[in-house]
């Protein structure tokens, strides 16, 4: 009979279990992600562990790793929005384009990259924007030109760190910052030099195209409505823009895979190429 009533309990404990790791709260969750963050470890689906989570939640999580991030010693340098495009909101079933933030340590510097740290290192061909004044009030697509000092060709060097992609929903990749892992960032050219909606890019692999290239207007149908959206969604998320920070608006055709081998973002429109190389 002892044996009995132990073996039912080891059993209800056990059923138990999937209950108390949805009882997780968004600090927890948070400094779980912070901490594989920084080890390099695959990340587990925030969802998986707060039942529920929707896109504000995905933001409280988003907002409590960086500040444990930041309290690590990193430092804001800049925001990023994701899935601006149909086909990048089709792959991960959301309604609309995100935003995530940019460390400084997070800058890939010289023509190498190296992937320590990533679960599946990717590749974006972006354009990116230097802030001429602190954003403090939200902008409009016709406005947001005065708060562009550059304007410059980025390649964002995201992960998708998920142990695993099943189940998931726009607000696991909100709660681990919309994959931010590295960025890339070309020669700046005043903005009365380059239209962005003219420019195009295209990502080069080792001397072959692996796709064409594609116009700035992909980001939302126009890069200045992508970018007055992007500040104004990061600052409705408790993000602080300061003059000199940088934004990038959403990829320029697909997510590639960032396999090892030598690199090339070419741009037509006014801003220079970016040559890199991957180990």
């Amino acid at each position: 009979m002892k044996r009995a009533f132990m073996i039912m309990g080891l059993l209800l404990a056990l059923a138990a279990l999937p209950a108390l790791a949805l009882a997780a709260t968004p600090a927890e969750v948070a400094g779980t992600l912070a901490a594989n963050y920084k080890a390099g470890k695959a990340q587990p689906l925030p969802s998986t562990l707060i039942k529920g989570l929707d896109l504000r939640g995905g933001y409280e999580i988003q907002g409590l790793m960086t500040a444990a991030l930041i309290k690590g010693g990193e430092k804001v340098v800049g925001y990023k929005a994701g899935l601006t495009s149909p086909p990048a909101l089709k792959k991960f079933g959301a309604k609309g384009p995100v935003t995530g933030v940019m460390l400084g340590s997070m800058l890939h510097s010289g023509a190498k990259v190296g992937t320590k740290g990533y679960t599946r290192c990717m590749l974006e061909v972006e354009i990116g924007y230097k802030l001429a004044k602190d954003v403090t009030s939200d902008v409009t697509p016709a406005d947001v030109k005065s708060y562009v000092a550059k304007i410059m060709p980025a390649v964002e060097v995201p992960d998708i760190p998920f142990k695993s992609m099943k189940g998931l929903v726009p607000a696991d990749l909100v709660a681990i910052n919309v994959g931010a892992r590295g960025y890339i960032l070309g020669k700046p050219v005043g903005p009365a030099k380059v239209d962005p909606n003219k420019v195009t890019g295209k990502l080069v692999y080792n001397g072959k195209d692996v796709g064409k290239a594609i116009p700035g207007r992909a980001a939302m149908g126009d890069q200045w409505k992508a970018l007055a959206w992007t500040l104004n969604n990061a600052r409705a998320n408790g993000g602080l823009l300061k003059k000199g920070m940088f934004i990038i608006t959403g990829s320029l055709g697909p997510l590639y895979p960032g396999k090892p081998g030598n690199y090339k973002a070419v741009y037509s429109g006014g801003l220079s190429d970016i040559a890199f190389t991957i180990k």
